[in-house]
């Protein structure tokens, strides 16, 4: 596979068929989530203290969403709606990245781990979402044009 096809693959699937905000949002997303697991176990010794108190970076996802939501609802040139769409799937990286840190330190004795596995549930489930979302269209139109010779002429059309 070379560059070309990957940019007819990129105009067939993305482009023309007007799913490149939610395409944006996922890559953003993925490259988010990898990176900050990268710096984590890379650089565990990399941590923001503000008094005492730990800043996550969770809560620079939740500014990037908040940003992001801002250019989206102000703006209406399609080069912001881009940027947005990278900033939310940024901090939408960010935030899943610590969801199993956010929802075990509600535990008795707080006990956080932000190694739970409920972390990678997270990003599987959404990333099949953003699949669906990307992919339903094309997905289905195969699946009707391969599998029609299996049906009986009945339920041809």
């Amino acid at each position: 596979m070379n560059i070309k096809d990957l940019k007819s693959l990129l105009y067939e699937d993305i482009i023309r068929r007007n799913k490149l905000t939610p395409f944006i949002i996922f890559v953003f997303f993925l490259i988010s989530f990898g990176l900050s697991r990268a710096v984590v176990i890379l650089f565990p010794e990399i941590s923001l203290y503000i008094r005492q108190y730990h800043i996550h970076h969770f809560y620079y996802g939740i500014i990037l969403l908040f940003a992001s939501n801002w250019i989206s609802l102000v703006s209406d040139r399609p080069n912001l709606h881009n940027i947005a769409a990278g900033l939310t799937g940024f901090g939408l990286g960010l935030v899943v990245d610590e969801i199993g840190l956010l929802l075990t330190c509600s535990s008795p004795g707080f006990v956080c781990n932000y190694w739970h596995r409920l972390t990678y549930d997270v990003v599987i489930w959404l990333v099949g979402l953003f699949f669906v979302a990307i992919y339903f269209e094309p997905f289905w139109r195969f699946i009707k044009k391969e599998v029609t010779w299996l049906l009986p002429k009945r339920f041809k059309r």
